[in-house]
């Protein structure tokens, strides 16, 4: 499961080293998307809206559009895996993998063969497959990389440890502590003359 969502991130963030091994994935987004999808998405059961862990589910189904689209040639697998461990959508390229995505979004597979709970579910899986590119984008440029050893915690027991590479990137000044909360607009009442 890790190596799907290692060659997610390896195809989605964009690369921030110089060298021909190194991926985004060894900073650690690929961990937010599994928090993300293990206790951030809802789906509706019967009456209920329940909250129930997809980390895994959506690894088993972006290896089953890869490999479905390598069955009908539409993409070229590697023989070996770029992630260790890794099953089919590992093995493609980083081209091949966007297109992985394109084809989950645009509902270009047989949705008959994907795991419980997108088979025949063409709503959650457009839906969890966009969710994948925002959970991407918000890992990397987020403070949950800063959080360092304390970003499993739940939300009030993590600390920023350090000051976030994608926050120099952009130009973030990060955090200020102090912002005056907004207590609402000033206002100026005109007096005319002779009025008491």
């Amino acid at each position: 499961m890790q190596a799907s969502f290692q060659a997610l991130t390896d195809a989605i963030v964009p690369s921030t080293g110089n060298g021909p091994h190194f991926y985004t994935s060894d900073i650690g987004v690929h961990e937010y998307i599994i928090y993300a999808l293990d206790h951030y998405i809802s789906i509706q059961q019967q009456l209920y809206h329940t909250t129930i862990p997809l980390a895994y589910p959506t690894a088993i189904m972006l290896d089953t559009a890869a490999t479905q689209l390598v069955k009908t040639h539409q993409a070229q697998a590697f023989p070996q895996s770029l992630f260790p461990g890794g099953r089919m959508f590992s093995h493609l390229s980083r081209k091949d993998r966007i297109q992985t995505l394109a084809a989950l979004e645009n509902l270009e597979i047989d949705l008959f063969l994907l795991p419980s709970p997108f088979q025949n579910n063409a709503g959650l899986v457009k839906y969890v497959t966009d969710a994948l590119n925002r959970f991407s984008m918000f890992g990397y440029y987020s403070e949950w990389l800063a959080y360092g050893s304390t970003r499993l915690y739940p939300p009030n027991h993590r600390q920023l440890e350090f000051f976030p590479f994608s926050w120099q990137q952009v130009g973030y000044p990060g955090v200020s502590l102090g912002y005056r909360d907004f207590r609402g607009f000033l206002l100026l009442m005109g007096r005319n003359e002779g009025e008491e």
